[in-house]
């Protein structure tokens, strides 16, 4: 006589996928946060490098890229975060 084996839940039908897929959907819009600040912040002082090597001007173009580079990120995360409160 063979005793019989307890069935495994499967994942697909089980709680926990829907639990995974609820979570990611709530943390998407923050996810991308960090990446846009990096992004906006790299490009700014890209292009102030490019101006100094351009221009002559090391470090001036670096600096004012890099201070416009943080305005530019601080605006971006603002309007990020405050579009995902619904507030305006």
């Amino acid at each position: 006589m063979t005793t019989p084996r307890p069935e495994k839940p499967d994942p697909k039908h089980s709680g926990e996928a829907g639990d995974w897929t609820r979570v990611l959907r709530e943390a998407a819009p923050y996810l991308g946060i960090g990446t846009s600040l990096a992004v906006t912040l790299g490009v700014c002082l890209g292009i102030g490098y490019w101006l100094d090597l351009k221009l002559g001007t090391r470090p001036g173009g670096l600096l004012a890229g890099g201070l416009f580079g943080l305005f530019a990120a601080g605006y971006n995360f603002y309007k990020t975060v405050m579009g995902m409160s619904g507030k305006r």
